[in-house]
């Protein structure tokens, strides 16, 4: 998919305006603070993510506006559609003019987004890692985020219990079938992960092992029988410390290289590298599945990267064929193609 154009009114700082964009690559240069991240979230909005985390979609609003923000976004490719957010209190979505949910923009119009934070990918908290898997996988599978959340309620609901020290047994049987169900999503994603990081090797700087470490549990084939077996085991602690430890959410998706933790072998550069290629085999893994092709959304895009690094980067994205909008205060990357695009003041000008 692509996104042709894209309209902004009452955006954060953005200027109110019809944009449209190449159907390639699209660098989006600018002093930090010009408006460069506010475009890469407004198309994350459009794209059914919502607002950037860490923020909630009535912040995105301009803070001297009446009437809230709104945005347009006519897509085309495998499909074409008309996609509208109207933010107030909430986002209220429409696609192609029926109201609709952010699910169903996603299933239209696949994205994924790699911003500075997502540098913790590799050596950050399990939780990134989860976040990682859990994005990935809801764009895999249109169920997915439906079952995580009926998963996170009847896991807090279970760690009220322990907390009052009552019996857990009424939530056990719930949780255990939908922590097998997202425990064989994650598993499949990380197979295709594993099969598509080879065509992107180049940005590899070496070879990454890909494996889950289920939460709590242990390696048994049978992923009910490995929860109900893992929750016997850890019973007396979970009754000790008050907090649910067997299930998906405290699932870690675990990164090998040369057979140590890749945190310990990799250097700065090479994480930024191998983070950046997950990202582009996550890319082709939701391409391959849900044929239609992915709009790529990346922040500060060669931040830590060597020469060769850049280089590397900026012919993956050539060579991908996907839409992509790449943000940067540098204007010396080795870019070629596409278009490239001033942001000052919330004000976006193409100057090719």
């Amino acid at each position: 998919m692509r996104i042709a154009q894209t309209r902004f009114r009452n955006f954060r700082n953005l200027e109110n305006a019809l944009i449209a964009w190449d159907p390639g690559l699209n660098l989006l240069n600018g002093a930090n603070g010009a408006g460069k991240t506010n475009v890469l979230e407004a198309l994350h909005v459009v794209t059914g993510w919502g607002a950037f985390s860490g923020s909630k979609c009535a912040d995105t609003v301009k803070w001297d506006s009446e009437g809230g923000a709104s945005l347009a976004a006519q897509a085309t490719g495998e499909r074409e559609v008309m996609i509208e957010a109207v933010i107030t209190i909430r986002a209220s979505l429409r696609l192609d003019g029926r109201s609709c949910r952010w699910g169903d923009l996603r299933s239209c119009v696949p994205s994924l987004t790699f911003l500075p934070s997502d540098m913790a990918l590799i050596e950050g908290a399990p939780s990134v890692r989860r976040r990682f898997l859990d994005l990935l996988c809801a764009l895999y599978f249109p169920l997915y985020a439906y079952k995580l959340s009926e998963y996170r309620k009847i896991m807090q609901h279970r760690r009220h219990l322990l907390g009052l020290g009552h019996s857990t047994r009424v939530t056990e049987e719930t949780m255990a079938n939908l922590s097998a169900w997202l425990w064989e999503c994650r598993l499949e994603v990380i197979a295709a992960l594993r099969v598509h990081l080879e065509k992107w090797r180049d940005l590899l700087p070496r070879t990454i092992g890909l494996n889950l470490k289920r939460g709590g549990g242990g390696n048994a084939d049978d992923l009910l029988e490995d929860f109900h077996r893992s929750c016997a085991i850890l019973a007396e602690r979970e009754r000790a410390s008050g907090l649910p430890l067997v299930g998906p959410h405290r699932d870690d998706l675990i990164l090998a290289c040369e057979g140590r933790p890749a945190p310990e072998v990799l250097s700065r550069g090479q994480r930024r590298r191998t983070a950046l290629a997950l990202i582009m085999a996550a890319a082709s893994a939701v391409e391959r599945r849900n044929r239609a092709s992915p709009v790529l959304l990346f922040d500060e895009v060669a931040s830590e990267l060597d020469e060769a690094g850049r280089t590397v980067l900026m012919e993956c994205l050539r060579r991908s064929n996907w839409q992509v909008f790449a943000a940067t205060a540098e204007t010396t990357l080795p870019w070629s193609g596409g278009a490239r695009w001033l942001v000052s003041v919330g004000k976006i000008q193409r100057f090719d």
